[in-house]
């Protein structure tokens, strides 16, 4: 289909709207938000409240687009910036009616690739997606899923599971008792909870740091020649799963619990002062280094 210049210069002035729509029309208890806006593809968008859902998309557009239902006498406000041109920054708030009250109501949020976006909400599900720029997400509970290859990614959650599946250059994820799921590689990653299961696998890591208090973690995927994995826990268990062509020199050590070995013919000795044990592999060329501590909980190294 062709289309004409008049049909291409009506788009792109509606497109260039300094307007924000925000339509309220009752759909029994709900409210419609829609909001429309030329961007800057370095847009930098902020996005707060309470809300059940929020899903978020980058995409190959000069444009921002904001639609969704809300209750019936939320408080959706905010706005974008400058008032005229492109759109570089934006900031909204969502307020449920009556004061604090069960999340409700979804959201879906179009930006440009490379934009910047940060959401704080408190239980609600947020998946984002197709975001090359950097996105800053915290909840309370709900769920986290990320799909892509941000350049960079900080996920903070209490209560809710966290799900990463991409190659973020630098990201850090942390939880109280979320548990942590990453398919993917990175070349600065940092995983911390406090109770939370944290499993890693499938791609390739240059710098990767795991730390938990009693929750136990995995790392099954990949160091780059010259990487390092550092995996720390008081008392959760620590498994490390090296591929049987793997490069790797490994130490591991605890004070009161146990080592198991199933890499290498190699044996723990036992501790410093007596106490625990400590394990000392080198499996191939051993380029990369992993070392692991914990003070109580089972080390485990298992080959794939």
């Amino acid at each position: 289909m062709t289309i004409t210049m008049t049909q291409a210069l009506s788009r792109r002035l509606i497109l260039q709207s300094v307007a924000i729509a925000a339509i309220a029309a009752p759909l029994g208890a709900q409210q419609t938000i829609e909001i429309r806006r030329a961007a800057s593809p370095e847009l930098s968008m902020r996005l707060s409240g309470s809300f059940a859902s929020l899903r978020v998309v980058g995409w190959a557009r000069d444009s921002l687009v904001i639609v969704g239902t809300l209750p019936k006498g939320a408080r959706f406000e905010g706005g974008v910036g400058p008032a005229a041109g492109l759109a570089r920054s934006g900031k909204f708030f969502v307020e449920e009616p009556g004061g604090i009250g069960e999340p409700a109501g979804t959201l879906e949020v179009y930006l440009p690739e490379r934009a910047r976006f940060w959401s704080k909400a408190g239980t609600a599900n947020i998946s984002a997606s197709g975001i090359t720029g950097g996105l800053d997400l915290n909840i309370v509970g709900g769920s986290i899923t990320v799909a892509g290859n941000p350049r960079e990614l900080n996920v903070e959650s209490m209560d809710g599971k966290v799900e990463i599946t991409g190659s973020p250059t630098w990201m850090r994820v942390k939880t109280a008792t979320g548990d942590i799921t990453m398919r993917g590689s990175s070349e600065d990653a940092a995983f911390t909870t406090v109770s939370g299961i944290t499993s890693i696998s499938d791609g390739r890591f240059e710098r990767v740091r795991i730390e938990s208090v009693t929750g136990p973690s995995r790392f099954a995927a990949d160091l780059a020649r010259s990487g390092v994995l550092t995996m720390e826990s008081h008392s959760g268990a620590l498994e490390l799963v090296p591929s049987v062509k793997s490069g790797i020199e490994i130490e591991a050590n605890t004070i009161t619990g146990r080592i198991e070995n199933g890499v290498s013919k190699a044996r723990p000795i036992a501790g410093r002062e007596g106490r625990g044990e400590e394990l000392a592999v080198r499996l191939g060329s051993a380029d990369a280094r992993a070392t692991l501590r914990s003070f109580k909980g089972t080390i485990r190294l298992t080959l794939r």
